[in-house]
C-alpha cells in the first residue's frame, strides 16, 4: 500500500517542477511556445497562398480549355445535323441554362429543334402511378405496338414519343399525336414550347437533372430510364446529356449505364455542360441514326471521350 509519506513527496515533487518551469520560462526558453506558434502561422500562410495560386492557375488553364473548344474548334460539328429534326426532353428540375447551351449547338450543328418537352415532377412520382396508369391506357394509338412484358413507363416513353417524335423523318402531326399531346399536357403531368407540335422529331436529347442532396439511390431512376427507352423505341434515337454529378452514384446517368439493356440502344453524354460535351452531344446523335449507342465524357464512360468515328485514327 502507498503510505502518506509517499503522498508528500509526490506533491513537492509536482510543486518543485512547477516552479522550475516559470524560472525557466523566465529564464533562456521564454518565448519557446510563442515563437513555435508564430512559424506554424507562417508556413500554413505560405500553404494557403500556394492553394491559392494553384487555384487560380487551375482556372486560367479551365477557362483555356473552354475557350480553346468554343473557339478554336467551333464548327467542328457543323451540319452533322443537317435535316434533322430534334425534340428535347427535359427531366424535373434540370438546369435551363444548359438546355439552352444544348438546343444552340444542335441548331448550330443544322438540326432544328422541334419542341422542348418539361417532365413534371410528379410524372415520374411513385405517388402519382395511379395516374400515370390509366392515362397511358387512355392514349394508346393503333400504331403503337408494345414489347411484351413492356413497363407502364416504358409504354409512356413509347406514348410520349409517338406525341412528338417518330422514327422517320418528315412526319408531322396528326390527330394522334395531337391527343397524345393534349393528354398529357391536360394531365399536367408534361408541358410544350411551342403548346403546339407542327413537325415531328426524329431524334431526342433528354437533358439530365443534378441529384438531390442526399443523393437518392440509384434504382430510384428505374422509372425514369424505362421512361427514356420508350422514348428510343418510338423514335430514330436518344441521347442523354448530363454532367458530372449525373455520371456518380445518386445521378441519373449513373443508373442509366448500370441497366445493360438501356444502354444498348439509348447513349449518354456526361460532359454536356461543356461545349466539347455539347458537340459530343451531336456526334452521339448522328451516331444513334445509324443504330449505333454509345456512352462518352469522362466519368465512367466506357466508349470514350466521342464516338470513334470522330476522333483520330492512331497511326
Amino acid at each position: 500500500m502507498i503510505d502518506f509519506r509517499y503522498h508528500i513527496v509526490s506533491i513537492v515533487a509536482i510543486f518543485f517542477a512547477l516552479g522550475a518551469g516559470v524560472v525557466l520560462g523566465a529564464g533562456p526558453l521564454k518565448g519557446t511556445g510563442s515563437d513555435i506558434i508564430q512559424n506554424q502561422a507562417n508556413v500554413d500562410r505560405a500553404n494557403l497562398v500556394a492553394a491559392r495560386d494553384e487555384i487560380n492557375q487551375l482556372k486560367a488553364l479551365n477557362k483555356y480549355h473552354e475557350d480553346y473548344e468554343a473557339k478554336v474548334t467551333a464548327g467542328l460539328a457543323d451540319n452533322k445535323l443537317n435535316g434533322r429534326r430534334i425534340a428535347i426532353v427535359t427531366m424535373p428540375n434540370a438546369d435551363g441554362d444548359e438546355t439552352n447551351a444544348l438546343a444552340d449547338e444542335l441548331e448550330a450543328a443544322g438540326g432544328q429543334v422541334t419542341v422542348r418537352v418539361a417532365l413534371d415532377a410528379k410524372f415520374l412520382d411513385p405517388g402519382q402511378r395511379q395516374l400515370v396508369e390509366p392515362l397511358v391506357q387512355n392514349l394508346v394509338t393503333a400504331d403503337l405496338d408494345f414489347p411484351q412484358n413492356s413497363t407502364t413507363y416504358e409504354r409512356a416513353g413509347m406514348i410520349l414519343a409517338r406525341g412528338v417524335a417518330a422514327k422517320d423523318e418528315g412526319r408531322t402531326a396528326d390527330a394522334d399525336s395531337t391527343r397524345i399531346i393534349s393528354g398529357l399536357t391536360g394531365s399536367k403531368l408534361v408541358s410544350l414550347k411551342p403548346s403546339q407540335v407542327k413537325d415531328r422529331a426524329s431524334l431526342i436529347v433528354v437533358v439530365a437533372a443534378k441529384p438531390a442532396t442526399p443523393a437518392p439511390d440509384n434504382s430510384t431512376y428505374n422509372d425514369a430510364i424505362d421512361l427514356i427507352e420508350g422514348m428510343d423505341q418510338g423514335s430514330g434515337g436518344v441521347v442523354v446529356a448530363g454532367t458530372a454529378e449525373t455520371a456518380k452514384d445518386g445521378g441519373l446517368l449513373k443508373a442509366l449505364r448500370s441497366d445493360s439493356d438501356a444502354t444498348k440502344i439509348v447513349s449518354s453524354v456526361d460532359v454536356a455542360d461543356l461545349p466539347a460535351g455539347q458537340m459530343t452531344v451531336v456526334f452521339a446523335l448522328v451516331e444513334q441514326t445509324t443504330g449505333k449507342a454509345g456512352q462518352y465524357g469522362a466519368f465512367d464512360a466506357k466508349n470514350g471521350i466521342a464516338p470513334a468515328d470522330v476522333q483520330v485514327k492512331d497511326n
